[in-house]
């Protein structure tokens, strides 16, 4: 392949990124991969490659005065509002975090990396706190969005109240947001871009998956019933060095649990709808896209689960897929529960097809009382409390000042020390 050829794939990868992830304040700056490609066919021959990204990615105007700019190092367009001009932070929370710690950092300015001068911050726990003037005012200031583990209906009204037309931004406390995207069709209708909490939790749960893969490998349910009993028992245990982790969805989790799978000497395979977006990643021995499934939960010893939950991953750890799991292949889910058929899985797990499961995750929560996942000798369950550390809202709150940096233009992207978790709503995380 030629030099030129490699540019120019580079340059359409970029355009078709750029176009795809793009979150612009108004519907005319929308610009779907093709437009951006027939823009670019049609250009006059005078029109360079840079002027060209300059035009349509670097930075341009929007109404009531905010710009979209480039991060640095991604094609992620970030809406900074102008020098000078406050944002209105709506944080929507629950009755019992009003007062919190962490909210306390942004509500009184004492976390000293967040640039409280540039935000005026309105917390509530219903629509009716914020202030009428507020929801009622079309034009003025822009408005930031923040849900803080609220009631997400209070989002919906902010968005179909006046103000919504002043909304350039929303965040998740949560790296979750199909509860927010499912119930509240107007955050995913509005134009403005959403980001989430994405990594704030993965250290926790990649330990959690070595944890749970441990705890079958070294056969601890049998050691602590012989405990329990009075009873001194000898057996062999297994060691995770030289076995294979098939890591399905590998995205900020799913490298957390690679990682430190790698340390133990394991093998990874690696499953995400993109391979290409981990190309040379040396904490993978093979990746592979979604549709190589089977042969992902074949090759495991240990199949963990980071999937989000969305129309395409619904119920996708099907029956076809657990039955093609090795007999000693233990299952651990530390995305989503409705990913997987929970019904196919009691049975495999009854009969003894495989040789367990790590279940963090269940479809309904609380687990409805009688379910066989709590009596079976072979499952593994932490209740949703793989990420529920003791500094959980810390956690959190430290990845909305960073958005809040990047936002404000305080931090540039990656190489400003900032992140811009954006979330494809479409998509559903």
């Amino acid at each position: 392949m030629t030099c030129a050829s490699v540019v120019s794939r580079r340059i359409f990868s970029r355009i078709v990124s750029a176009s795809r992830v793009a979150a612009p304040l108004t519907r005319a700056h929308r610009q779907p991969p093709t437009a951006v490609v027939r823009h670019l066919a049609t250009a006059r021959s005078s029109l360079s490659i840079e002027k060209f990204f300059d035009r349509f990615f670097h930075r341009r105007p929007t109404h009531h005065g905010l710009t979209t700019r480039a991060m640095s190092t991604t094609s992620v367009v970030v809406p900074h509002p102008p020098d000078g001009v406050t944002t209105t932070l709506l944080v929507v929370t629950k009755p019992e975090l009003v007062a919190s710690a962490p909210l306390n950092r942004i509500t009184s300015g004492t976390d000293t990396n967040f640039p409280a001068d540039r935000f005026d911050v309105k917390v509530a726990t219903t629509l009716d706190d914020f202030p009428k003037e507020t929801l009622d005012a079309a034009h003025g200031n822009p408005v930031a969005l923040l849900w803080w583990f609220g009631d997400a209906n209070v989002m919906g009204g902010v968005l179909r109240s006046r103000c919504a037309e002043r909304v350039r931004w929303i965040h998740s406390g949560s790296a979750g947001v199909e509860h927010i995207l499912n119930s509240q069709k107007e955050v995913v209708n509005h134009p403005s871009p959403m980001t989430n909490a994405k990594g704030a939790f993965s250290d926790s749960l990649g330990e959690w998956a070595i944890f749970a893969s441990m705890w079958f490998a070294k056969k601890v349910h049998a050691m602590r019933k012989s405990q329990a009993a009075g009873e001194w028992m000898r057996d062999t245990v297994g060691m995770l060095k030289g076995k294979t982790m098939s890591v399905v969805g590998y995205g900020d989790i799913g490298k957390a649990c690679a990682i430190r799978a790698k340390a133990m000497g394991m093998r990874v395979v690696a499953l995400r709808r993109d391979p290409r977006k981990s190309e040379g990643d040396a904490c993978v021995d093979e990746m592979l896209p979604l549709t190589e499934l089977r042969r992902a939960m074949e090759q495991g010893d240990f199949i963990v689960l980071a999937l989000p939950h969305t129309p395409s991953t619904a119920k996708m750890i099907d029956s076809a897929a657990i039955g093609a799991m090795k007999p000693s292949g233990v299952l651990i889910n530390v995305g989503r529960g409705a990913v997987v058929d929970e019904d196919a899985l009691v049975d495999a797990l009854t009969e003894g097809r495989i040789g367990g499961a790590g279940l963090d995750v269940t479809a309904v929560e609380p687990l409805p009382t009688g379910h066989p996942f709590y009596s079976l000798e072979n499952v593994l369950m932490s209740f949703h409390c793989a990420d529920l550390t003791d500094d959980y809202h810390e956690l959190t709150m430290d990845t909305f000042v960073e958005h809040a940096r990047v936002y404000t233009g305080d931090d540039d992207g990656v190489e400003g020390g900032g992140r811009w978790n954006l979330v494809d709503k479409s998509a559903g995380y």
